[in-house]
């Protein structure tokens, strides 16, 4: 892993809506390089490593959305078993799709997804829109 540059972690918030009393558990994530190694532990290693943050620190019933620069594409092992575990939502196009959004909401509850283009960086921003908890009548 000659451009492997250190240990990754993740952040992650929990937070509750006033009104609804709902969590969404809220992931970043910015993976290791080389593209689709997973880092030094590899992808299936990094996966399970990534979900435990969440089952350590969420709780049934939350919302998760799990979103970064994963510096794996679809095809990684890395995001093939966090697929196994939760909806791979939208991807860019950047390197082959390394920026990627994961969730466990119902697909019905994504509003819209884009591209936002570069603004200075080397990837796409990519924006993802969810709406939770309303019922079709409000």
């Amino acid at each position: 892993y000659w451009n492997w540059y250190g240990k990754r972690g993740v952040q992650w918030i929990r937070a509750k809506n006033q009104a609804s009393g709902k969590h969404v558990f809220f992931m970043n994530y910015h993976g290791a390089l080389s593209v689709n190694s997973g880092g030094k532990c590899g992808g299936w290693t990094t996966a399970r490593s990534l979900l435990k943050v969440a089952r350590d620190n969420g709780q049934h019933g939350d919302t998760i959305i799990f979103v970064g620069d994963f510096n794996s594409n679809l095809a990684s092992t890395l995001l093939q078993e966090l697929r196994r575990h939760l909806t791979h939502v939208y991807a860019g196009r950047v390197f082959g799709g390394v920026d990627n959004v994961f969730s466990n909401a119902e697909s019905n509850s994504v509003v819209s997804t884009d591209r936002l283009g570069k603004g200075g960086s080397d990837h796409d921003a990519i924006s993802v829109i969810f709406k939770f908890g309303q019922t079709d009548s409000q």
